[in-house]
């Protein structure tokens, strides 16, 4: 196994970002199922979609997330155990590169099957170590993989997400995750990534609101820190803030 092999092949995982600690897995927005629909309603959380955005003004960005989904989408059809092999092997190198044991899939795109369910599974298996968290709003299709397969591995944490701004949690899961607006009601754990500052140090909340708009530039907010929530499985809902 050689690392451009994998990704030739299988797809690039990539070694997070600057906001973010983990590795991660993205796929073009534009081929999203569920999410497709949503982007052109209204006050729904995927009408304001930053990914969908990116692919539009970045052509490079766009050709890789495409290029990516393809792959992903061809090797899981012939060979499953093989995408899941060479994609644990690059999300173990980075991982161990980066010197943090966490896996975030989707940053961009979500699920496209229940086979490509299967196969993701196979991965967080090969890799019992890392934690990996799939945020999707595909819940028919993991209803049917735990309807085929059972439950996923407890080092993969599936959060099912609300389809409008300001909903409850989708019922059904034990994962989930929703999007309030100020002034709403915040369902489980808020994300505080909005007021975490570049040095993982998370600002109060009415000092953060009496910041000024260079002063809040200047601090570069929106770091998951040393949070991983959404990484666990005990954490039941986040709730992100509108952004």
């Amino acid at each position: 196994m050689t690392l451009k092999r994998a990704v030739e092949e299988s797809g690039k995982i990539s070694l997070g970002n600057t906001k973010m600690p983990s590795t991660t897995f993205a796929i073009s927005a534009k081929h999203c199922g569920v999410g497709g629909k949503l982007i052109g309603i209204k006050g729904s959380t995927c009408s304001r979609c930053y990914a969908f955005k990116l692919q539009n003004l970045r052509p490079s960005v766009d050709k890789g997330w495409t290029n990516n989904l393809f792959k992903a989408v061809k090797m899981i059809k012939e060979n499953p155990a093989l995408w899941a092999k060479m994609v644990a092997f690059q999300i173990e190198r980075g991982c161990k590169k980066l010197n943090i044991y966490e896996h975030r899939w989707f940053d961009s795109g979500d699920l496209q099957s229940v086979e490509m369910l299967r196969a993701i599974v196979l991965c967080a298996q090969r890799t019992p170590h890392i934690n990996h968290w799939l945020p999707t709003r595909e819940a028919k299709i993991v209803k049917e993989y735990r309807k085929q397969f059972g439950q996923e591995p407890s080092n993969l944490v599936i959060r099912v997400s609300a389809t409008m701004i300001g909903d409850k949690p989708i019922k059904g899961h034990e994962n989930t995750s929703t999007v309030h607006r100020k002034g709403e009601a915040i369902y489980g754990k808020e994300c505080l990534a909005y007021r975490t500052n570049k040095d993982a140090k998370v600002i109060a909340k009415e000092v953060f609101e009496a910041m000024t708009r260079l002063e809040k530039k200047e601090q570069d907010f929106g770091h998951c820190g040393d949070c991983r929530a959404c990484w666990s499985k005990e954490v039941e809902n986040i709730s992100y803030p509108l952004h």
